[in-house]
């Protein structure tokens, strides 16, 4: 039997630094490494397309083999 193996979550980049985090990773906060670096809280990210082209994952469950379709 095949599982389906979910899309990776949706990436945000900094404008200023270019760290590339996910919605989850970040939640409601400011760039941390910004914050690290600069001590600046910095809110301005973009969007990064997933590129729609990647290939459907599914994952063999009885041997673990991931195939890309």
């Amino acid at each position: 039997m095949l599982t389906l193996v979910p899309a990776p979550a949706a990436r945000l980049r900094c404008r200023h630094c270019h760290l590339t985090i996910t919605e989850q990773e970040l939640g409601a906060d400011c760039c941390p490494e910004c914050l690290e670096q600069f001590k600046i809280r910095r809110r301005d990210f973009e969007a990064i397309a997933s590129g729609g082209g990647e290939p459907v994952r599914y994952r063999c469950e009885t041997c673990g083999m991931i195939i890309d379709v």
